[in-house]
């Protein structure tokens, strides 16, 4: 073997680190001859008999940079035991053994080596999940006169318990409304899911009462079936079921009331006939309601003023508008929940929210948050609210000097001393 002349400054390796490709032990591997031979041998070691393949680990050399090969050879015959792999590294000129079924990777960054490289051994782990159960197909049921559709919750619908909370549910209740609107009469162009034979009318949303018994987790499936019916002459009611795909279990419902605008003018306006005769078409008959009627429509408190919690300021974004040229419904809902309590809003159970839409919000608007504890409806405690319950009267307005318009009026109750994590299903 050749050695470098003596005072020639040693450069390091080519190659440094090495990759397992097969169990099988063949050929010699080599350096180049003027840094001197490196021949490595490495054993199989195999895991206990119970799992009976073979536990790989990478192998990463350690060069040291600043000695000279003939420093290195002194080193022939020391082995180092690199997790299940013997290694055996040894400089000594003339010497050939056999090799350890390892593929060189010129230049490859030694963090390559630290990974599992053989094949084998990954494919003999099983996946947790092969395969995800589809969501049901979304389409009306109930000879047309309802819709249901399927979704799986995402990632960015959860918290930090891994649970959605009453924003993430409204906003799912608000899209399976839209789609079912597109399902009955097609999409339109302006508005959100209006008619597009209505050229310039829209509906907007005045009051939605939403009840959660449980929150559905992340990669759940829920099923929402959604009906509407006429509400007098003016308005219409839509209602939706919220339900576990996996077990049919009831875990949610809501109820609203819907009016239509002028949507250049903002205001109200009646049904136009023609619009009057395609809902009948559609709409659930007889009427059917979620939620008893003894039960919605219940007057929100007054909130008193100086308020008892005062929360931040809230900026309307841009990216807070809607298809209907507003703040979307469910911006209103999270900025509520920035009054609640920190202990009640981690340590209870959100039971049910109402909440009346006022006025309408544009981006750049600045509005104030308030909140302050109020009595719960006897009627309440007897749907679900539990015997204790806690409430909150929340109040969302926009002020400009003196002269402060109400934009939001909502009360939350919450099942008391009730654990937030819930036991998984």
């Amino acid at each position: 073997m050749a050695h470098k002349p003596q005072g020639a400054s040693w450069k390091p390796p080519a190659i440094t680190t090495f990759r397992l490709s097969t169990p099988l032990l063949r050929g010699p591997l080599h350096q180049p001859a003027s840094h001197g031979r490196l021949l490595l041998s490495a054993t199989r070691f195999l895991n206990c008999a119970k799992l009976r393949m073979a536990s790989i680990a990478a192998i990463r050399i350690v060069q040291n940079l600043g000695t000279h090969p003939a420093t290195c050879s002194k080193a022939a015959g020391r082995s180092a035991h690199l997790g299940s792999l013997t290694v055996a590294a040894s400089l000594q000129p003339g010497v050939h053994r056999p090799s350890t079924a390892l593929r060189a990777i010129a230049g490859a960054p030694p963090a390559a080596a630290e990974s599992f490289a053989n094949g084998a051994a990954a494919a003999a782990v099983a996946p947790a999940v092969t395969a995800f159960p589809a969501p049901s197909p979304s389409q009306l049921v109930e000879n047309g006169r309802a819709f249901v559709e399927a979704h799986r919750i995402r990632g960015n619908e959860v918290g930090p318990d891994q649970r959605t909370n009453m924003i993430s549910i409204a906003t799912l209740l608000q899209e399976v409304a839209s789609n079912h609107a597109v399902a009955m009469w097609g999409r339109s162009t302006e508005g959100f899911a209006s008619d597009p034979s209505m050229s310039g009318l829209i509906f907007v949303m005045t009051r939605m009462q939403i009840q959660m018994e449980r929150y559905p987790r992340w990669g759940d499936i829920v099923e929402i079936k959604t009906w509407f019916q006429e509400d007098g002459k003016l308005a219409a009611q839509r209602d939706w079921e919220v339900t576990c795909q996996a077990t049919g279990e009831t875990i949610g419902r809501a109820t609203s009331t819907w009016v239509m605008i002028n949507m250049q003018t903002r205001r109200l306006v009646k049904f136009p006939e023609a619009a009057r005769q395609k809902c009948a078409a559609f709409q659930l008959m007889p009427p059917r309601h979620i939620i008893p009627r003894e039960y919605t429509r219940q007057k929100l408190p007054e909130l008193g003023l100086p308020a008892e919690i005062v929360g931040p300021i809230q900026v309307a974004r841009r990216s807070d508008m809607d298809m209907n040229g507003h703040v979307n419904n469910t911006t209103y809902l999270a900025w509520t929940m920035e009054t609640v309590p920190s202990d009640i809003y981690h340590g209870a159970h959100l039971y049910q929210i109402e909440i009346d839409f006022k006025a309408e919000c544009h981006g750049g608007d600045l509005v104030e948050s308030l909140a302050g504890r109020c009595g719960t409806h006897d009627l309440l405690s007897q749907n679900g609210a539990g015997p204790q319950p806690l409430s909150f009267v929340h109040v969302l307005r926009r002020c400009q000097g003196e002269a402060c318009t109400e934009l939001v009026r909502c009360r939350t109750t919450w099942r008391a001393l009730e654990s937030a994590s819930e036991p998984s299903d």
